[in-house]
C-alpha cells in the first residue's frame, strides 16, 4: 500500500531543507531509513535536512520544529532551518511576520522581513577555548590553521582559522575533526574562517549528520562569529560569506543575545511517494 507525503523544498543562504507540515501526524520521526532516503541526492528529493512542522507543547509558541539531518536522526536544532521555517510559517499563515516557536523545548523568536529572516540565538554554551583537537593531527604543509575554540550554539562547532579558506582541506580535515576523541561522544561540527576584516569573515563548514561540506551552516556561522569576536577582536554586526551566500551575525544591545539572518527561498513543492 502506497500515500504520498506533501512536502515544499526550501533553500536558506545555500542550505537545502525538505518541510514537511506534520501537525497532523504523518510522520512519527523515528522512520530514519524513511527520511534518509527522502534527503538522498539521487533517488530521493535530495535535501541536507528534514523540518517538520508540529504542534508547540509550550503554550507561549505557534508552533514546534523538529528537524532531522540528512542521515535520518534528529538533531538539537538547525539555525537555517529555523529561518526556513519561520518564513514556511508566515507566508502560509501559521505565524505572525514576528513569532515565538519551539525547538526541542526552547523558545526561539523570529522575525520575517520580505525573503528576510532574522532568529534570535540561545545564549551559547559549552565553551572550550583550547580543545586540543589540531594539535594531535598531520596536515600539509604550507597550511596555516589556529585553533579558535569550541562552543555549543545550539549544536556543537569546532572553529578553525585559516589565512585562505578556499584552500582549507575542509571534507579531509573535517571528517577527520568530526569523530576526534576530545568531542567525543556527540561529535562536532566542523568550521573554516578566515577572517578578512573585523567585520566580515569567510566560512565554509563540514557538517556533522551530513558528513560533507554544505553550502551554509547557521548555527556554524552564530558560533564562528561569537569565537572570532571572543578571541580575535571581531566587532558585531558580522557578516560570513559562506559559498552559499550571506549571513549576518549581531548582538541585541538589551539582552546581549545573538541574532542570525539571512534569506530564506522557496524552490518547488511535490509529493513524496511512500510504500508501507
Amino acid at each position: 500500500m502506497s500515500s504520498t507525503i506533501p512536502f515544499i523544498k526550501y533553500s536558506a543562504t545555500g542550505n537545502d531543507f525538505i518541510l514537511v507540515d506534520n501537525r497532523r501526524r504523518i510522520l512519527t520521526g523515528d522512520e530514519t531509513a524513511f527520511l534518509r532516503g527522502m534527503c538522498a541526492r539521487k533517488t530521493g528529493i535530495g535535501a541536507d535536512g528534514i523540518l517538520l512542522i508540529e504542534n508547540p507543547r509550550r503554550a507561549d509558541c505557534t508552533f514546534k520544529m523538529r528537524y532531522f539531518n540528512r542521515d535520518g536522526r534528529e538533531s538539537e536544532m538547525c539555525g537555517n532551518g529555523a529561518r526556513a521555517s519561520a518564513y514556511h510559517a508566515h507566508t502560509h499563515e501559521i505565524a505572525a511576520s514576528e513569532m515565538y516557536f519551539e525547538v526541542s523545548g526552547d523558545c526561539y523568536h523570529a522575525r520575517v522581513e520580505s525573503d528576510r529572516v532574522r532568529l534570535r540565538m540561545q545564549p551559547p554554551h559549552d565553551l572550550r577555548l583550547q580543545p586540543g583537537a589540531l594539535k594531535t593531527l598531520e596536515y600539509p604543509e604550507g597550511l596555516h590553521l589556529e585553533e579558535c575554540g569550541f562552543v555549543n550554539t545550539g549544536v556543537p562547532h569546532y572553529i578553525l582559522f585559516v589565512n585562505d579558506v578556499s584552500k582549507a582541506p575542509v571534507t579531509a580535515l573535517g571528517r577527520t575533526l568530526r569523530h576526534h576523541p576530545a568531542f567525543a561522544p556527540a561529535g562536532t561540527n566542523v568550521n573554516f574562517v578566515e577572517m578578512v576584516s573585523p567585520s566580515r569573515l569567510k566560512l565554509r563548514t563540514y557538517e556533522r549528520g551530513v558528513e560533507e561540506e554544505t553550502l551554509a551552516c547557521g548555527t556554524g556561522a552564530v558560533a564562528s562569529a561569537w569565537l572570532a569576536h571572543l578571541t580575535h577582536d571581531a566587532r558585531f554586526p558580522i557578516n560570513l560569506t559562506t559559498p552559499g551566500g550571506e549571513l549576518c551575525v549581531e548582538q541585541e544591545p538589551a539582552t546581549g543575545r545573538l541574532t542570525l539572518a539571512g534569506n530564506v527561498r522557496k524552490t518547488f513543492t511535490g509529493e513524496y511517494l511512500r510504500c508501507d
